[in-house]
């Protein structure tokens, strides 16, 4: 049961780690892309230099701000295992506790048997 609990705990530390660590990015393509339709769906003459410095400034604080979103949830996971993980283990020694007591009894009661 504790080896169980032990990997699981560490399956978990491993997602949470890896989930805060995953970069989200636009490659060159796409924001190039975004900016060609852009400007070909404006009617108004576009400086394409400017638009692509907008669109790289905006899709890096997205980019922040989504990382920010992962680590809360990653860490909310984290916490929700931790609490279960605790409670397991609780219960687990409760058991134990409880099986110590009922072996007692047994003997206890074994020479009244007599």
């Amino acid at each position: 049961m504790k080896i169980a609990v032990l990997v699981s705990c560490l399956v978990v530390l491993g997602l949470f780690i890896f989930a805060t660590q995953v970069p989200i990015t636009l490659t060159e393509n796409e924001v190039a892309k975004a900016i060609e339709e852009a400007s070909s769906e404006s009617e108004v003459p576009v400086d394409e230099d400017i638009l692509a410095q907008v669109v790289q400034l905006s899709v890096a604080k997205l980019e922040e701000a989504q990382r920010t979103r992962l680590k809360y949830l990653a860490s909310a996971y984290f916490v929700i295992w931790l609490v279960f993980i605790l409670y397991i283990l609780h219960l687990e020694r409760q058991q134990q506790e409880l099986d110590k007591r009922l072996a007692q009894l047994e003997q206890e009661s074994e020479p009244d048997a007599e």
